[in-house]
C-alpha cells in the first residue's frame, strides 16, 4: 500500500515542478434548453483578438552546449507551454520533467533536445527513426504495433475499468515486464516508460448515443489500425480510417458523422465545433509509450541507463497527472459548455461490451490467445490488488 502511495504523491510532485499555477474549475448543472443553446451561441461568437506572442525559453528544449551525452526526443503534443496555455500538454509535461532530471542528476554530462509538435516527425515515423538509430527517443501513441504486433491488446475495447488499472498492469505486472523485454528483443525498441493519451469517447454531429444500437448507419473516424475499425464495426458503425490532421475537415464536411479520442484531444483541436454530442463510454484507454533505440541505450554508462530510468519514472507521473487534469476538468469543462455529453447507464455499458467481444476473438486469430488471455490475466491481478 505504501508503494502504491508514494507513486501517486511522486506523480503529483512531478508535475508540481514543471507547472506555475494551480487551477480551480467551478461546474454548474444547466437545463437541457440552456445548455443547448448557450452552446450553439459559443460556436457562433467571434474569435477573440489576437494575443502577443511569447516565446518558449530556449533551455527549456535545446541540449546544453557541453553534454557528453545527447538525445533527442521527438512527440506530437504541442511544446508551447509556458509562452501559452495553463499547463503543458500530457507528452510535453513528460518531456520537460524526464529533460530536467536527466540533466541535473548527470550535472550536465547527458542532456535531452526536446522536438515538440511533430517539428522533427510524427508519431509513427519518429519511432521507425527510434528503431533504426537515427533518432533516440519517441513518445508515442496508437502506432507501436505496427512494429510490435502483440501490443494490439492494450486496445481491446472496454479492457480496463480505470486509469488506476492501467498503471497497476504498466508498472507492476510481470506480463507488462516481459513484454517490453521481448519487444526490445525483437523490434530495437525498448520502453521507458507509459504516460497517458487518456481514455477515448464517441463523439457525432447527428444524436445523443445511448448503446450500440444508435450507431447503426453511422461513419466514423477511427486511427489507422485494423483493430478500431473492428471495434467500430462490431457496434454495428462504419469505419473510417483518417489522419489526425483530417479530422476536424471530415467531421466539418460529412464525410464523417463522428470520432473517437480523448477529452483533451477533442478539446485542443476544437472539434466540438463540428460535433455536437459526446457519449462517455471510454472504450480505449490509449497510451503515451516512451521508447529509445535498445542498440544505443545498452551503450550507454550504467549510470547514466540508471538516471534515464529514473528520469523516465518521474516523466510518466507527470504525463499522467497532466492528462488528467485536462481530460476530468479543465479540457472537459470546455466541452461541457459546447457540446451534449451523455454517461452510459450500467445497462447500457453493459450492451457496448457484449457488442465488441467478437473483437476479442478477432485478435486472438492476429497474435495468439496466449498475449490476449494473459493480458486479460494481468487485468484481473490488478483489479484484485486496487480492491475491484
Amino acid at each position: 500500500m505504501e508503494k502504491k502511495i508514494s507513486k501517486v504523491f511522486l506523480g503529483i510532485l512531478a508535475l508540481s515542478i514543471i507547472m506555475m499555477s494551480a487551477l480551480v474549475v467551478g461546474c454548474a448543472d444547466d437545463s437541457a434548453a440552456e445548455a443547448k443553446a448557450a452552446m450553439e451561441a459559443k460556436k457562433t461568437e467571434t474569435a477573440e483578438p489576437a494575443q502577443e506572442k511569447k516565446s518558449v525559453p530556449e533551455n527549456l528544449t535545446k541540449a546544453l552546449p557541453d553534454a557528453k551525452y545527447v538525445m533527442r526526443m521527438a512527440y506530437t503534443d504541442a511544446g508551447t507551454w509556458p509562452a501559452m496555455g495553463e499547463k503543458p500538454q500530457a507528452e510535453h509535461a513528460y518531456a520537460l520533467l524526464f529533460k530536467s532530471v536527466v540533466e541535473s542528476m548527470s550535472n550536465g554530462v547527458a542532456s535531452v533536445e526536446l522536438y515538440p509538435g511533430g517539428t522533427l516527425a510524427q508519431s509513427k515515423a519518429a519511432t521507425e527513426m527510434v528503431q533504426n538509430g537515427t533518432l533516440e527517443i519517441a513518445i508515442t501513441t496508437g502506432t507501436i504495433a505496427g512494429f510490435y504486433p502483440a501490443m494490439q491488446v492494450f486496445s481491446l475495447p472496454y479492457a480496463f475499468r480505470s486509469d488506476e488499472v492501467a498503471w497497476r498492469v504498466f508498472d507492476e505486472s510481470d506480463f507488462w515486464k516481459n513484454m517490453v523485454a521481448d519487444m526490445a528483443e525483437k523490434s530495437n525498441l525498448l520502453v521507458l516508460g507509459m504516460g497517458q493519451n487518456g481514455t477515448r469517447h464517441f463523439t457525432n454531429s447527428k444524436k445523443v448515443i445511448k448503446s450500440p444500437a444508435d450507431m447503426k448507419g453511422m461513419k466514423f473516424r477511427v486511427m489507422p489500425s485494423p483493430i478500431f475499425s473492428k471495434m467500430v464495426e462490431a457496434l454495428g458503425a462504419t469505419a473510417m480510417p483518417l489522419a489526425h490532421n483530417e479530422i476536424y475537415t471530415a467531421c466539418q464536411t460529412g464525410v464523417v458523422d463522428g470520432q473517437e479520442n480523448p477529452v483533451w484531444n477533442i478539446a485542443a483541436n476544437k472539434w466540438y465545433e463540428v460535433q455536437d454530442y459526446m457519449t462517455l463510454d471510454g472504450h480505449v484507454w490509449s497510451e503515451n509509450m516512451v521508447v529509445i533505440n535498445n542498440d544505443y541505450f545498452n551503450e550507454l554508462p550504467a549510470d547514466i541507463q540508471q538516471i534515464i530510468k529514473v528520469a523516465a519514472l518521474q516523466g510518466q507521473w507527470a504525463d499522467r497527472v497532466s492528462e488528467a487534469l485536462a481530460s476530468k476538468i479543465t479540457d472537459f469543462s470546455v466541452l461541457n459548455a459546447n457540446m451534449d455529453i451523455y454517461s452510459p447507464t450500467a445497462n447500457e455499458m453493459g450492451q457496448f461490451k457484449a457488442a465488441v467481444e467478437p473483437v476479442k476473438e478477432w485478435l486472438k486469430g492476429e497474435v495468439g490467445a496466449k498475449a490476449v488471455d494473459d493480458f486479460y490475466a494481468a487485468i484481473a491481478e490488478a483489479e484484485a490488488e486496487i480492491g475491484y
